[in-house]
């Protein structure tokens, strides 16, 4: 299935093995001045290589499950978004440690902060399990600065929205941007739950039912 959104010439797909490096930096550009990254990793130099094996591993647990989409402008990815399908969350033990062993290379640049950074995990991790019925995850969704306000992170939603609608299926995400709320809700998402580990910065986790 390909989505084509003619206002901004983009072409909506499932990554290819082409995509993956322009989408990882198409992701940590998105995520420059995230929130939950400006407090686990403060040093902005240290963050942008954080982020970079922070994204880059998430995008690399979902390309097997071939629900990686991304927005290309020609030649250009202008964003890009991780869909779990239903049953692939919680991870099993093998792809658990598989993305364990890939954030490694920068765990070490959260400090003293990375303690906080388990609870988080182990937070989002709990809420997480708490959904019982079948769901599309949206593990990761981010758009290039450059293309904001285009159209670009609706168009990433729409295939599995979509197929999520035809088949009866919910979508559940977390957001750490308070101002993702209201956007998120526009496309139907509700807030579940609010996720809240002391000191850290409030996420919320945003649950989707089928049109």
């Amino acid at each position: 299935m390909m989505v084509r959104a003619d206002k901004d010439s983009l072409v909506v797909d499932r990554m290819n093995s082409d995509d993956y490096h322009a989408s990882v930096v198409a992701l940590g550009r998105a995520f420059h001045h995230d929130p939950l990254l400006d407090f686990l990793v403060p040093d902005l130099l240290s963050q942008a290589r954080a982020t970079l094996t922070f994204l880059g591993s998430v995008v690399a647990d979902g390309r097997p499950l071939d629900e990686v989409w991304v927005a290309r402008a020609g030649s250009v990815v202008a964003g890009a978004a991780v869909w779990l399908p239903p049953g692939t969350y919680p991870r099993g033990a093998r792809r658990e440690a598989v993305s364990v062993i890939r954030d490694l290379r920068s765990v070490c640049r959260l400090g003293t902060r990375a303690i906080s950074g388990m609870k988080i995990y182990a937070t989002i991790d709990k809420a997480h399990r708490e959904v019982r019925e079948p769901h599309w995850y949206l593990a990761l969704l981010g758009c290039d600065p450059l293309w904001q306000g285009r159209g670009v992170g609706t168009a990433l939603l729409e295939p599995v929205l979509d197929r999520a609608d035809k088949e009866g299926t919910c979508a559940y995400l977390e957001t750490q941007k308070v101002e993702n709320i209201a956007w998120y809700g526009r496309r139907g998402f509700k807030v579940v739950k609010e996720l809240e580990v002391p000191g850290c910065p409030t996420m919320w986790a945003m649950l989707r039912e089928p049109r």
